[in-house]
């Protein structure tokens, strides 16, 4: 494999899932929000400070500049010292090894860095699934999953939009799109892994 796979994907649609199969796969490095977010911490971005960001990202603040915090430096620069801390480390992992990178868009990342991958929308139309997984991995209350799943997918657009310019889930954005509520987690692995042989071949 000479490319890394990033994937991008509404929450509860088992993206990561999907990532990780494919990673024991092939046995390329595995890079989600958690190994990101600790790299950036070793890049001197403190781990309460990512909490930060991620939070009042996910409450639009950083999308609207009249909000009273931007009249703060520190607070205005904050975001772009956590993206470019976590767009180095990606950066540096693809540089040393193909890897699967789950979301930070780690898509656009790359291209800047003009280093070959493979981008992947993870989707699912399978609603009572994507309620399964916010209850068993977030702990999030059955009644309150629904409205979970929609903060979560709205701050993944804010996210990708704020840095990118581009829409979270535009098909034009991605080489591959795949419903795992259609095809499942084993399947959606192994479109992946075909597109990458099919870009192998002569």
């Amino acid at each position: 494999m000479n490319r890394s796979i990033v994937i991008n994907r509404e929450f509860g649609s088992g993206g990561r899932e999907v990532g990780r199969l494919i990673s024991e796969r092939t046995g390329l490095g595995f890079y989600d929000t958690a190994v990101l977010q600790e790299a950036a911490t070793k890049r001197g971005v403190p781990a309460n400070q990512l909490d930060a960001f991620d939070e009042r990202l996910a409450a639009g603040q950083y999308l609207n500049l009249s909000f009273p915090g931007f009249s703060d430096p520190e607070f205005a620069a904050m975001p772009y010292r956590v993206f470019s801390a976590i767009a180095e480390a990606i950066t540096e992992a693809a540089r040393v090894a193909p890897g699967v990178f789950i979301g930070r868009c780690a898509d656009s990342v790359l291209r800047e860095a003009k280093l070959p991958l493979l981008s992947v929308f993870v989707y699912s139309t399978d609603v009572q699934a994507k309620i399964a997984r916010a209850v068993e991995v977030d702990g999030v209350p059955p009644k309150d999953a629904e409205k979970y799943i929609a903060r979560m997918d709205k701050t993944r657009s804010r996210y990708q939009q704020f840095f990118t310019g581009t829409r979270f889930g535009d098909y034009r954005e991605y080489d591959l799109c795949l419903n795992s509520g259609h095809l499942g987690i084993d399947t959606c692995a192994d479109v992946i892994l075909t597109a990458l042989k099919g870009e192998a071949a002569p």
